[in-house]
């Protein structure tokens, strides 16, 4: 607390600097020390074909973090900045058996994944009095992450779909990033352009290059997160509202090229009463042959490809409390408050042609990728909150 060493103005109501070092554990997998074939979620079998890992040390985890809280004119107006870096070392690899194993696996300690990053918040009380308030608060935050290393013997590690049936495949690459997007994309000259085949059943289509997944398309984290929320309150009525922007980052639409192999989409539609379609300024005339080169699940990745930058009302509430004069009478309730509450109600702006939010799991190896998800919906809802 700065307030205890040094005398600050009387506009400051308070300051802290904040310095942190920790150093954490993770434990090592079922079934590693261990192996035993299981089922796994989904219900398949993982049969156990690795070596047991005896000499597997836990993952450590060093993080490092600083920041700064003031607080100005009685509490008005608030700060809160944050500087973090962690490096994760000892992950779990799984790799091909030494030469007369009995095992075709085994496990190794390797890699260092770093997280860097901040974090801002700033918020104030524009409006203060004893009937009417207004609080807003914005939020900022920005992530960079980086693989350090990987073990000796790993030039990659494929941590998603790999095969020639996919069109994308999620890796670990020394130098690049968790959330890196690998496929197949289009040959480019030294000025950026595509080249085009000339002669042979793909005359006029463009080239390809990746096969097997393997040129990055894109990162599927954003540079940058941001919210603002607002809350107007006037005697016992408030108004709550939420709006949340995601800049950058790049997803993968699957559910499109899939469609568009079948000629089942607007824009396969379109093309063909067109007669051809148009690659960054250049007319194709092969309309059946451009989409059966570009979609499907081993189509051309970086044709699918958008911008996850949006902005979206995610939060709209508006709640009563009743006077406490009436909830006394009840000698049960100390407070009775009723509001309704809608959540994902519209897109302010939004640069793909989905909902970004819609990703095919939860897990590392997904983000970013649309498969067939079900559509993301809008909420509203009535809340009762009692309190005794």
């Amino acid at each position: 607390m700065i307030g205890k060493l040094f005398k600050l103005p009387e506009w400051v109501s308070m300051g802290k600097v904040r310095l942190t070092w920790s150093r954490v554990g993770n434990d090592i997998p079922m079934f590693i020390t261990n192996p035993k074939a299981h089922i796994s979620a989904g219900g398949g079998v993982n049969a156990a074909d690795a070596a047991p890992g005896t000499n597997l040390k836990p993952e450590m985890t060093n993080a490092f973090e600083a920041g700064v809280e003031w607080r100005f004119f009685g509490d008005r107006l608030n700060v809160n900045a944050t500087y973090y870096k962690t490096n994760t070392h000892n992950q779990f690899f799984k790799l091909p058996a030494l030469s007369g194993e009995a095992y075709a696996f085994r496990y190794e300690n390797a890699g260092n994944i770093e997280n860097e990053g901040v974090e801002i918040a700033l918020s104030a009380y524009p409006v203060y009095g004893k009937q009417v308030t207004w609080y807003s608060a914005v939020n900022f935050s920005h992530n960079r992450n980086r693989v350090v290393r990987l073990h000796d013997e790993l030039r990659e590690y494929v941590y998603g779909p790999s095969s020639f049936s996919s069109s994308y495949a999620m890796k670990l690459v020394e130098g690049g990033s968790i959330g890196d997007i690998y496929g197949r994309a289009f040959e480019r000259d030294e000025q950026g352009r595509i080249v085009y085949e000339t002669e042979g059943d793909y005359a006029g289509l463009p080239c390809t290059v990746g096969d097997g997944n393997t040129v990055k398309i894109g990162n599927a984290n954003p540079r940058f997160s941001l919210s603002w929320s607002n809350t107007v309150s006037y005697k016992g009525v408030s108004l709550a509202l939420l709006v949340d922007c995601r800049y950058g980052g790049r997803l993968l639409l699957q559910t499109m090229a899939d469609m568009d192999s079948y000629g089942v989409t607007k824009a396969t539609a379109d093309a063909r009463d067109r007669g051809y379609v148009t690659l960054e300024g250049r007319r194709i005339e092969d309309v059946r042959g451009f989409y059966k080169l570009v979609g499907g699940r081993a189509g051309v990745t970086e044709y699918y490809m958008y911008d996850a930058t949006n902005i979206r009302l995610r939060e709209l509430s508006l709640s009563y409390a009743l006077p406490k004069q009436l909830v006394r009478r009840t000698r049960v309730f100390s407070a009775v408050s009723v509001s309704l509450v809608a959540r994902n109600l519209f897109f302010i702006y939004n640069a793909s042609p989905f909902d970004p939010d819609l990703v095919l799991s939860t897990g590392n190896d997904n983000q970013g990728i649309d498969v067939y998800g079900m559509p993301t919906v809008r909420s509203v809802g009535f809340n009762i909150k009692l309190e005794f």
